[in-house]
């Protein structure tokens, strides 16, 4: 299995069922940057329960008689670190058992190791990494999906540029993936640049978290790219 630090699913969670009917319409992502998912209509509250409920100021709310102390925002992912950096697949005999034959189980292995090499920037349905495919469709705020992710790549090179005395100039989207949806949610973007004045364009990789309300984008890595990616 792929032992992962975040929340990705792990091979125990898929199946051979799960592997051969994806369908490539999941491909279809309809970007959103403030795309919030619905809530279960069996959790919306009750006129009661929204009386009983107040803000006591110290991050937490009362609930009755109750204390419960509301989540609190996750912390900025740290700089230049890759979550994809030591992953490695793990061959898991209680998964292998649940594909009816060696061919399918290769197939689905292949994918996920190509998956970890592409470290989410191509679409990788397992991980919830979904593709962005229409650049110049709405964004938000009157802004293209190309152009919101034009800001997110140059503030990725800016921080790059800042921190490390670079000189690289963002020059034009090629793709990008979105974990999309929720709270947050990561963008990987892949773009060309140059790396010094009227230098040759070159592919580089950006990758930032962004959020719902106001909390400010996160950068969290800026890179050349490296060799040619190859879809799973």
């Amino acid at each position: 299995m792929t032992t992962n630090r975040s929340s990705d699913l792990t091979e125990k969670q898929a199946s051979e069922t799960d592997f051969l009917a994806y369908d490539k319409e999941k491909f279809n992502f309809k970007f959103s940057p403030n795309r919030v998912d619905e809530e279960d209509d069996g959790d919306t509250e009750t006129e009661s329960e929204s009386e009983s409920e107040r803000e006591v100021g110290d991050g937490s709310v009362t609930c009755g008689d109750y204390k419960v102390i509301e989540d609190l925002p996750k912390p900025d992912p740290e700089w230049d670190v890759d979550s994809f950096d030591g992953l490695e697949y793990e061959s898991d005999p209680e998964l292998r058992a649940r594909f009816a034959n060696d061919n399918a189980y290769m197939e689905y292995r292949e994918v996920r190791i190509q998956a970890l090499e592409n470290r989410g920037f191509l679409p990788d349905p397992f991980n919830f990494i979904d593709a962005i495919q229409n650049l110049d469709g709405p964004a938000y705020d009157n802004m293209t999906n190309r152009e919101y992710l034009a800001g997110r790549a140059s503030s990725c090179v800016k921080k790059l540029n800042d921190l490390k005395a670079k000189t690289v100039e963002f020059v034009s989207i090629v793709r990008a993936t979105t974990t999309g949806g929720g709270a947050s949610w990561k963008v990987y973007i892949t773009f060309m640049a140059r790396e010094y004045p009227n230098g040759p364009l070159m592919e580089y990789q950006a990758k930032a978290m962004d959020f719902v309300g106001d909390r400010s984008p996160v950068p969290i890595l800026c890179r050349p790219a490296p060799k040619p990616l190859t879809l799973p």
